[in-house]
């Protein structure tokens, strides 16, 4: 028995303060250790023209059916993620990286209409790129360097859509017209936290391409040498999976 009236009422009050100290100290702990990990992402940034062009069409899609995915993101092609990764793993592979890419020009695009992937559920809706010999060559070449697999390069526009905000904004996509070539002159990485509220992605470091080769002697070479020449480029590959 307690000696006063609320003595069991304290005892249950310190249990309580004990055990939210003791989760408290757990949070914290696994917080403290998510702070060593960042999502990395490996693009390929359009100039200003560009880049303005895709945010018009977002703002666009925006009016027509509010908010989406991809609503905010910058006009970008992506290469591979790296999520949920430790910036010592990172930091090492940029100075070879920086190396590799001297291997390659500038690459000379040209966005030819739209498309969508169709992924039952959602769409999403993407400025096409047009796929040319020289264009696959040098994406394969650049993909030998993070051990990517073949993929399509676009441009997002609207990702994930349901089918009934795919409806509406489709018909217009598809009748209209956007034929512009442009260049990209670097590679870069962008990362974010993987805590707090700032999930935005930031450029970590923006890595250029060998301004003193020509994009279409280079890819034209590639393409006259043996495949097997294609193959003995970069065999020590940058892959974190």
């Amino acid at each position: 028995m307690h000696d006063y009236p609320f003595g069991a009422h304290c005892t249950n009050v310190k249990k309580d303060l004990l055990f939210a100290n003791f989760f408290s100290n757990i949070v914290f702990s696994k917080q403290k250790a998510m702070t060593g990990y960042q999502d990395y992402l490996i693009v390929l940034s359009p100039p200003g023209n560009i880049v303005n062009r895709v945010k018009q069409l977002k703002d666009f899609s925006y009016h027509k059916i509010g908010e989406f995915e991809s609503r905010y993101s910058k006009a970008h092609i992506t290469i591979q993620p790296w999520p949920r990764k430790k910036p010592v793993w990172i930091e090492p592979l940029i100075p070879k990286l920086v190396r590799d890419l001297q291997s390659l020009p500038p690459v000379v695009l040209d966005i030819n209409g739209f498309g969508f992937f169709d992924q039952q559920v959602y769409q999403t809706i993407y400025a096409k790129l047009n796929s040319t010999p020289a264009t696959k060559v040098w994406f394969k070449l650049l993909r030998k360097f993070f051990n990517t697999p073949a993929f399509e390069p676009h441009i997002t526009i609207a990702r994930n859509l349901p089918n009934e905000d795919f409806k509406k904004l489709w018909p217009f996509f598809k009748g209209l017209k956007w034929n512009e070539p442009f260049k990209v002159e670097q590679l870069t990485i962008l990362k974010r936290e993987m805590i707090g509220h700032d999930k935005t992605y930031k450029v970590l470091r923006e890595i250029p391409f060998n301004q003193k080769l020509d994009f279409n002697e280079f890819t034209y070479s590639k393409l006259k040498a043996p495949s097997s020449t294609l193959n003995k480029v970069n065999l020590q590959q940058i892959s974190l999976f």
